[in-house]
């Protein structure tokens, strides 16, 4: 677990954790590939290839010609704010940032503490134009609450207006540094007029750490997804394909809705899925059939039973921390579980060791979805939906389980090297 809290500290956005990951895949002897170069693939190697620096897919092949692909997916992006192009306000003697929401946060939760930003900036050097990853991972922006002297009945609820009640301090208005790009500038050893265009993101600077009697939980920033893009990489490394080829897609952008080029809602699945079989030609029908013997696991953390607001739950169907893998069901297809795919994934999990609990929304509270569902429409193969139980699920600083991490690890494990020798609309034999 100490791993994965550093791992969550070296990586505030998807840009960070894509690279993380790279360099992970490069050292355990993954080939990297580019999409406008021509695949040589080889039975038995292990491969991985990048989008838009923030979404990445690795896939391991078998020693024989597959006859099939197992799937994990989850995504790199966790709700945050993100800066408007032209982001400098000065207001009084002060300046703040102008900055529009990213995803679903919780606003409150980003107020009155210490903040950092983080993301790309895309650079002009020697007539080309390069991307930088930058990381100011030290208090450089705050987001102040009014005095409750000026809003009695803040403790009673306030509706905070993006547009006016989160935009972040960053200085004084004739500081030494008066501009963010400057800032920038310094830290990456560059000139501030060099910098062109940029993709920033507020960060939380605090970091995860193990709370309770017996240390049983864990808080950090970004544990959705995080968590689960973690254990789906790390037991793509510790697998061995048998006769299928074990992939491992991570997401940008699940968090507004992954219509992007590096979205769950792009061809970048199919079209990496596609690239593999042409590369160990395979004809088409092949192919077709190699889908039809494939399935998918749509990994991203579900809203855990909270103690305090029980009847938020549904009766039967609650899920708790370290209590194992989460299989999340919707009758209105939100999620891609269905009773067959569920039963797959339990039997899995049963030969691996590890325990699953099922959970289902009240029926009368709209629960969340997952890039599982959008991917099918892409790639249709049989799918479920999983994740692991969480607390203050899109907070800037969220609370898992110690033991639920490890689950998943061993779970997919097995899933990869599982044979499933046939999928049938009434039958799978594994």
């Amino acid at each position: 677990m100490k791993e994965f809290l550093e791992f969550i500290k070296d990586t505030p956005t998807a840009f960070h954790a894509s690279l993380k990951i790279k360099e992970k895949l490069l050292k355990a002897g993954f080939i990297e590939l580019k999409e406008n170069e021509s695949w040589k693939l080889t039975l038995g190697g292990k491969y991985f290839i990048g989008r838009n620096m923030s979404s990445l897919l690795a896939f391991v092949l078998p020693k024989d010609s597959p006859k099939g692909f197992h799937i994990t997916a989850a995504h790199l992006d966790s709700p945050t704010f993100k800066l408007k192009p032209n982001f400098t306000l000065e207001k009084g003697k002060y300046i703040k940032l102008n900055t529009e929401v990213y995803g679903g946060p919780i606003y409150s939760s980003w107020m009155d503490r210490p903040l950092g930003i983080a993301g790309r900036v895309l650079v002009l050097e020697n007539n080309s134009i390069q991307a930088r990853l930058v990381n100011i991972d030290k208090p450089v922006l705050c987001i102040p609450n009014l005095p409750i002297h000026y809003n009695r009945n803040v403790n009673k609820g306030v509706e905070l207006n993006p547009q006016v009640d989160m935009l972040p301090l960053f200085a004084e208005s004739k500081g030494k540094i008066a501009s963010l790009y400057q800032k920038i500038a310094e830290v990456l050893d560059i000139k501030e007029e060099a910098i062109i265009s940029s993709d920033l993101y507020l960060t939380c600077l605090d970091r995860g750490c193990f709370v309770g009697a017996n240390e049983e939980f864990m808080m950090a920033p970004q544990i959705d997804n995080l968590e689960c893009s973690y254990g789906l990489i790390e037991a793509l490394l510790q697998s061995k394909a048998k006769d299928t080829v074990s992939v491992c897609a991570l997401f940008d952008n699940e968090e507004i809705g992954s219509s992007t080029l590096q979205g769950a809602d792009s061809t970048f699945l199919a079209d990496t899925l596609k690239r593999i079989s042409i590369a160990l030609h395979k004809t088409e029908e092949e192919h077709f059939m190699a889908l039809g013997n494939s399935f998918l696991i749509s990994a991203d953390n579900a809203q855990g039973f909270h103690p305090n607001y029980p009847s938020k739950y549904d009766e039967s169907n609650p899920c708790f921390m370290n209590e194992g893998i989460v299989i999340k069901n919707a009758a209105n297809g939100s999620y891609t579980t269905s009773a067959l795919s569920s039963a797959l994934f339990q039997a899995i999990c049963k030969k691996a060791g590890v325990p699953t609990q099922l959970t289902t929304n009240r029926s009368d509270i709209r629960g969340g979805s997952t890039l599982g569902a959008i991917s099918l429409t892409h790639v249709s193969i049989p799918s479920v939906d999983i994740g692991l139980a969480q607390l203050a699920m899109h907070s800037s600083y969220e609370t898992a389980g110690t033991k639920d991490l490890a689950y998943l690890i061993q779970a997919i494990k097995e899933f990869y090297s599982s044979k499933v020798e046939e999928i049938k609309e009434e039958k799978i034999t594994f």
